[in-house]
């Protein structure tokens, strides 16, 4: 679904829960310490079991980053792939989290 659906569908009152979208996620953790990777793990499974109980959504396959300072202009190799696939229209919406 392009933006401009998606923002008419919203402004005429439906949820982003009611749209047919493919929806993905980005997690990323700035360190390789075990509390990080916990993290990382536990960002991995609450987005793709978030996703996947949405009847209305199609779960893309998410994009992870490790060790990755969200300050860096040089991102992981993961979120330059989410950019370029992206551009290739292969999801309507990306979920993430702010640390």
């Amino acid at each position: 679904m392009d933006l401009y659906n998606m923002r008419r569908e919203i402004t005429s009152g439906k949820s982003i829960y009611d749209l047919p979208l493919k929806v993905t996620y980005y997690a990323r953790v700035s360190s390789e310490k075990d509390e990080q990777l916990n993290s990382l793990s536990n960002q991995v499974y609450y987005f793709e079991n978030h996703i996947k109980e949405v009847s209305n959504w199609t779960y893309v396959d998410g994009y992870v980053d490790e060790g990755i300072s969200g300050t860096s202009v040089n991102k992981g190799d993961s979120f330059k792939r989410m950019i370029l696939d992206s551009k290739k229209g292969k999801f309507d919406l990306i979920l993430t989290t702010r640390k």
